[in-house]
């Protein structure tokens, strides 16, 4: 009698490389974007004010998504189907704009939730705490006002971004479209198949990852840039 074939591990690894490619590409472009929007509004005279960094927030990820879609297209196919960056993506470019931006819209509206939360919503919920509760734990340092606000801005972006990714993720795995088209009808199939939460399936391990992320990237963007960029902080 035959040994039964055990799973190949590599195989949970399939799109790494591409999902590497995408978040660094796609992080630097918020950040780029979003430092333009914020000169555009403040004119680089002032402080920006919590809704106009909520604002080029938003604009910064939706802007983004011209970046990482294809990026996160080939890793999808390759989680799906196998093959190199180069060999999915070659197929990909051959299908054509159609399918190189599919998914794109709501990709970056995911995005531009998710940016409008760690670089508008967080820091300035971590300043509010930070003035107010500066006498209590949760704002009696820097980083204890951060992980407050990360649990203030990490699950309000996550479930408001979830839909998007969802309708997404599911529009770039059938690129064939064979059960989903354009994004209505995509959303309408999985309600239609499993009520409105199945816009949500998923969301809390999302959730988990966007909670450490967006810790992460304000911790980096309050402490590291200013070393780095000192120029552009004064």
């Amino acid at each position: 009698m035959a040994s039964p074939k055990l799973p190949d591990p590599f195989a949970r690894y399939r799109g790494y490389s591409a999902n590497v490619l995408n978040n660094g590409f796609c992080l630097m472009t918020q950040f780029y974007l979003n430092g333009i929007a914020k000169r555009m509004l403040t004119g680089g005279a002032r402080e920006a004010t919590p809704a106009e960094q909520i604002g080029s927030g938003f604009a910064a990820g939706l802007g983004s998504g011209v970046v990482c879609g294809p990026l996160e297209l080939i890793m999808i196919q390759q989680q799906r189907k196998g093959g190199t960056i180069l060999s999915v993506g070659g197929d990909l470019a051959r299908g054509g704009p159609s399918i190189v931006s599919r998914g794109m819209l709501a990709l970056g509206l995911r995005e531009g939730i998710y940016c409008a939360g760690f670089m508008g919503i967080l820091p300035a919920v971590r300043k509010h705490i930070r003035e107010t509760y500066a006498h209590t734990p949760f704002g009696q340092s820097e980083d204890a006002a951060r992980l407050t606000a990360t649990f203030i801005a990490g699950p309000i972006c996550a479930f408001a971004s979830h839909p998007p990714d969802t309708v997404k993720t599911c529009m770039q795995g059938d690129i064939e479209q064979v059960r989903f088209k354009g994004y209505g009808q995509s959303a309408g199939v999985l309600v239609a198949e499993s009520g409105i939460a199945a816009l949500w399936r998923g969301m809390p391990w999302r959730l988990f990852r966007q909670c450490c992320a967006v810790f992460l990237f304000d911790k980096i963007s309050a402490e590291v840039a200013p070393r780095l960029f000192p120029h552009a902080f004064r």
